[in-house]
Formats: C-alpha cells, sequence, structure tokens
C-alpha cells in the first residue's frame, strides 16, 4: 500500500510518476502485460492528455422543486436490539497485536433474499478468532424478520462456512431462482448453493473453483460476461501469504511506523475467471487458457472487480481496482473476449501519474446519462479518486479524474478508504456518495501526521447534479454516522422496505454498524427490481447486468443491476431512483447485455415495482408479492 507525504494544494500538476511501471514504495512496480516501449509511452501519454485537457464540472440545473433539502441528521445508529450483535473476526484483536496483513484487511457483507420472501438478508463473512478462548468463526447469515429485527441462521441454514473469510458474493449460478453465496478465503474458496432457502455447500462438484489451497481471494464479481444467459464468475486475487517467512521478517517500516508488512515485496497473485458452463448445475470452468484474455496480464495485488457496461455498447465490461498497482479495465467486444485498457483510458492511476492503492469500487452516474462514473477509495495521504465518464465513442472510452474539483479529494486526504457508494440516499433526484473509512495499521496513532488515525468516520457528500461540486455533509449525517471507527465493507440495502436506502458497515474487530435511513423531504422514489426468464416457462432470476434507465420532468436516470462491488461485498439488488419533487414518471427503458430496449410507460411511483423481462423480450410489470 502506498504512501506519501503531504496534502494536496489544489489540483496537482501532471507528473510522469509510478503509473508506467516505475518503483515506487517498497518493492517495484511490475507491468501489466508484455507490450512494446513505445506502447508503453503512448499510453502513459494518453493519460497524462488526458489529465492536461480541460475537463470542466458540468452541472445539471437544480429545478426550484428540487432544493427543499432534509435538515436534521440523516441517519440513525441502530443499536443491538436489532440482533446484529456479533464481532467481525479478523485474527488477534488490536490490544494482542496484528503482525499480519491478513488481520488487518476486514471482511465483506453480502445481501441477498435468502428466502424469497422479499426482505432483504444479510451475510458476513468471518476471518479467524486470534483470542485465546478461540470462539466460533463461522460466517453470519441474519433472516429479515421485519420490524427492524434480524435472526442468525448461519448453522441452522448450512451457511456457516467457515474458513479465514473476507468477500462475499451473493449470485445464482445455477439459474434456478435462489441466490447463491460465494465466499472468497485465505486459502480454498466456497460455493454455497441455496437450495429452497437453505444452503450446501458444492464446491467440491466444481473442479478448480475453490482455487490454490496458498491463494488469498479477496473480492469477486458476477456478471454474463459472454453473453449466452448464464452468470460467470471474476475473482480478484490479493498476495502471497507465507506465514512462516513474515514471521522472521517481522514488522517492516512504513509512514515512520513499524508496521505488518506488505503488499510490496510479497508475490502477487494472478485472479481467476470461471465461465459458466449453462448446466442445470450452474458449473463454473476456469479459464486456464485465457481464452476470455482477461488472465493475460501480469498479476497485481486485486481487491474489487465488477461486471458493467462501462462504455454503453451492450456488454458487460470489467474494472479491478489494485492496490499499488494500475487498476484494470478491461473492454468486452460483444463476445467475451477482453482487452485491457485502463491507461489508455485514464482509469488506470491517479491524475498525476502515480499508482495507488485502489480499494474499493463505486460505479453509478453523477450526471445520469448512459456512461457510467467510477470511485476508488484508496490510502491515506492519497487523494480518493472519482473518474468521470466523457466518452464520446464507442471503441474509445475516456474517463476524467476530477476528485478535487468535484470537492471529494482533499476531505479524504488523511482518511483510508474501504467500501463507497453512489446513491441518491435523500431522494432529491441527485446523486450523493458515500464512503467507508479506517487505518488498515493500528499503530498509525503513535507515528506522524497526526492526522492519519487508525479509527476514522466515514463521509458523506451530497450530489448537487451532474459533475458539480459535491457537498460535504459527514458531520451533518447523524451522530451515529460520524464516530471515528476501524470501518471496512460498507453496502446499500433497503432494510425496513421504506422506500430509503440503508447503510451497513463492517468494522473491524467489533460489531457491524446498520444505520437507519430518517431523510424525511416529502420526495418521491422509484424503486426497481428486474428480474429475466431464462427461457420459456423457467423460473425468473435477476437481470445481473441490466441497465434501467427513468425518465420524468424532462429528466433522466440511468442504474445499472451489478453483482459484486463496494468492498468485498455485494449490495442489494433492488435499483433505486429519487425523483425529488417530480410525482408521474413518463416512462421506464430496460436493456439486458446484447438485449433491445424495452419500454414500460406511465408506471407507478413511490413503490417497489417488480419486472419481468420475458423470454421472448416483453417487459412485464408484476404484481408486488403480498407479506
Amino acid at each position: 500500500m502506498n504512501a506519501q507525504s503531504d496534502p494536496p494544494r489544489g489540483p496537482a500538476p501532471p507528473a510522469v510518476g509510478a503509473c508506467p511501471g516505475r518503483a515506487g514504495g517498497r518493492g517495484a512496480t511490475a507491468d501489466r502485460r508484455p507490450e512494446a516501449e513505445w506502447s508503453r509511452r503512448f499510453r502513459l501519454a494518453s493519460c497524462l492528455l488526458g489529465i492536461l485537457a480541460s475537463s470542466g464540472l458540468r452541472a445539471q440545473d437544480r429545478s426550484p422543486e428540487a432544493t427543499d433539502a432534509h435538515t436534521g441528521p440523516w441517519f440513525e445508529a441502530a443499536g443491538p436490539e436489532t440482533g446484529l450483535v456479533h464481532r467481525d473476526l479478523s485474527g488477534p484483536t488490536v490490544a494482542m497485536g496484528k503482525f499480519f496483513l491478513r488481520d488487518t484487511v476486514g471482511q465483506g457483507i453480502a445481501v441477498l433474499d435468502l428466502d424469497d420472501d422479499g426482505r432483504m438478508d444479510l451475510y458476513f463473512a468471518q476471518g479467524r478468532d486470534g483470542t485465546p478462548e478461540g470462539g466460533d468463526c463461522g460466517n453470519r447469515l441474519y433472516r429479515n424478520l421485519g420490524a427492524g429485527r434480524f435472526e442468525e441462521c448461519g448453522e441452522a441454514r448450512g451457511a456457516a462456512h467457515r474458513g479465514y473469510g473476507f468477500g462475499a458474493l451473493a449470485f445464482d449460478h445455477d439459474g434456478d431462482g435462489d441466490t447463491d453465496l460465494y465466499v472468497t478465503n485465505l486459502g480454498p474458496n466456497a460455493l454455497l448453493s441455496n437450495e429452497g432457502g437453505a444452503f450446501k455447500d458444492v464446491t467440491a462438484a466444481q473442479p478448480g473453483l475453490a482455487g490454490a489451497d496458498d491463494a488469498w481471494s479477496v473480492g469477486a464479481t458476477a456478471g454474463d460476461a459472454d453473453g449466452d444467459g448464464d452468470l460467470d464468475l471474476y475473482v480478484a486475487n490479493y498476495c502471497a501469504q507465507d506465514l512462516d517467512a513474515l514471521q522472521k521478517a517481522g514488522l517492516c517500516r512504513q509512514m515512520s511506523c513499524e508496521v505488518p508488512c506488505g503488499p510490496r515485496g510479497l508475490a502477487a497473485q494472478a485472479d481467476r475467471y470461471y465461465v459458466n458452463d449453462g448446466s442445470a448445475l450452474g458449473r463454473l470452468v476456469s479459464d486456464d487458457a485465457n481464452q476470455s484474455g482477461l488472465l493475460g496480464v501480469t498479476p497485481a495485488y486485486g481487491f474489487q472487480p465488477s461486471f458493467c457496461d462501462l462504455d454503453d455498447d451492450g456488454d458487460l465490461d470489467l474494472y479491478v481496482t489494485n492496490d499499488s498497482l494500475l487498476n484494470f479495465l478491461f473492454l468486452n467486444d460483444g463476445h467475451g473476449r477482453f482487452d485491457e485498457q485502463a491507461l489508455a483510458a485514464g482509469v488506470a492511476c491517479g491524475r498525476s501519474g502515480q499508482t495507488e492503492a485502489g480499494m474499493g469500487l463505486a460505479i453509478g452516474h453523477l450526471d445520469d446519462d448512459a456512461l457510467p462514473e467510477l470511485f476508488v477509495t484508496n490510502f491515506s495521504t492519497q487523494a480518493n479518486s472519482l473518474y468521470v465518464n466523457e466518452t464520446a465513442e464507442v471503441g474509445e472510452p475516456w474517463w476524467q479524474e476530477v476528485g478535487q474539483r468535484a470537492g471529494v479529494g482533499r476531505p479524504s486526504w488523511f482518511q483510508l478508504g474501504w467500501g463507497c457508494q453512489f446513491a441518491d440516499l435523500d431522494a432529491d433526484g441527485f446523486t450523493d456518495l458515500v464512503h467507508a473509512n479506517g487505518h488498515i495499521f493500528p499503530q498509525m496513532d503513535a507515528c506522524p501526521p497526526e492526522r492519519v488515525t487508525y479509527l476514522q468516520p466515514n463521509s458523506l457528500f451530497a450530489g448537487t447534479g451532474g459533475h458539480g461540486p459535491l457537498r460535504d455533509l459527514s458531520r451533518q449525517a447523524g451522530p451515529g454516522f460520524g464516530p471515528p471507527g476501524p470501518h471496512r465493507a460498507s453496502v446499500l440495502v433497503d432494510l425496513d422496505d421504506d422506500g430509503r436506502q440503508d447503510l451497513v458497515f463492517s468494522r473491524l474487530d467489533e460489531p457491524p454498524l446498520l444505520l437507519w435511513n430518517r431523510t424525511r423531504n416529502g420526495h418521491h422514489w422509484l424503486g426497481v427490481l428486474l428480474l429475466r426468464e431464462p427461457s420459456a416457462g423457467r423460473h425468473p432470476v435477476l437481470a445481473v447486468g441490466a441497465r434501467l434507465r427513468v425518465e420524468a420532468g424532462g429528466r433522466r436516470w440511468t442504474r445499472d443491476l451489478v453483482a459484486g462491488s463496494s468492498f468485498l461485498s455485494t449490495e442489494d439488488p433492488r435499483l433505486h431512483v429519487g425523483l425529488g419533487a417530480i410525482d408521474a414518471v413518463e416512462r421506464l427503458v430496460v436493456r439486458l447485455p446484447g438485449g433491445p430496449e424495452l419500454v414500460l410507460e406511465a408506471p407507478p411511483i413511490d413503490r417497489m415495482l417488480h419486472l419481468l423481462v420475458t423470454a421472448d423480450n416483453a417487459l412485464q410489470l408484476l404484481p408486488e408479492p403480498g407479506r
């Protein structure tokens, strides 16, 4: 994880840093893939030319009706009465001493409807209990009982997988309509198949899916990458953990501190990609021959991948955040073959050409066109990165990094960010931004700079329309939102089904934090659960990878259904659009990867809609299931 020293004093001047593969921090930055020197220089020049280009922050005109803002606290912290009381396990506690990087990264959260009752449930990956008493380290599954109460049922429902867990991906691997779970570990990963609300470990029936015994897998994402109608799987791996060697080496010096070693100086591990064979068993076959092109890059320290249509050409692309090395952008040719283009597209590195410690990833639409923005959280003494999508031609994607100008860069300088979300939290029609914070090294409290602390408050930025500056409302978000903590993963989910999106954070060695959304302003909203029929007569499945467009009052909003996002997590599959004072929607437009645009005229608002794309490409409004 990189470190710098002084905070930025405005937009940084362009400089040639470690972006094309120069040394930086401990160890050396490896090139992403074999290519000629002239090609690397061309890519770097493209990156820096984009930095020099005038980006401008486009702003939408805020209508007078949309200026009614919520004036009280945005969130209220839930207490132990919810039942979310377990301690997130990640090796020895801070008091005992954390000496290995694996014990500092933290664990992810998956949102899913485990039993198809319409309520969103929660799944928490767990590490190991490093205390002398050695408590239970099974992953935690909480069934949503309604009325703000949850029941832990991991053991009873077969989901209490025990490993050194990190990531939690919820997706339907076998297309039976039940949401399954894929758990990434330090060591073999696990696929837990949902069979009517109970889970069964089917990893052994899927050769190669567990990965190597010595692999450290972290984030994962699912999507129909090859356009054949089923969900494929990409798994990011981090770095080798030879504990005997690390024990002998002891701590390493970084930022004037003695801290756990890595990732620089440790061997990066190659990511994995699995193609779904479309059978009833949903076999995920390892792409060992690299037919996809996703595995032809030099291994990096991967964290969070996400499949999404990033250039609006109708197929799913892939973005991967990498710690201390260049991020990846894989563009899909429409047939499941990918080409890595992050440097040429301006999303490989920071604004000044420097590599950064990419952690979490949010994909969203600030100006609500069809071209998604990317937000990447980074290390302390690095600003978080906001990449605005300025693509003008299909096949030539381009993003501008505008974090400083947009008001989200400088406030993050002394923070270390993890999970993150684009969302309209107050339903005013403009996209907000949230990110979780907490330093990875407990030792930082005794080391300079003084403003970099181990426990850190979370951040909330309110959207003002388009790419215009976001307003830092972290201190006004509510007393439960702001206290410093060891935050890691974060997920967006409407747990009480009131049309307002709540937040859940994992916290290293502490119970999770649930924040109820308490915004009240009379704004209208629309929720959409998108389903598709794989073939005539089959059970509907989540339409992962679909793009939704809402048209109302002369405006457009775009949302994407992504499986695998934030930090090692999976979020609420139901899409949410705030409408502000607009009280009618003209139409909804839905497009599946590789499919036509499907239209629903004049849908109702202020409710959760259930939409089905049928096997013959018709869009149906389903009755909302009763409770």
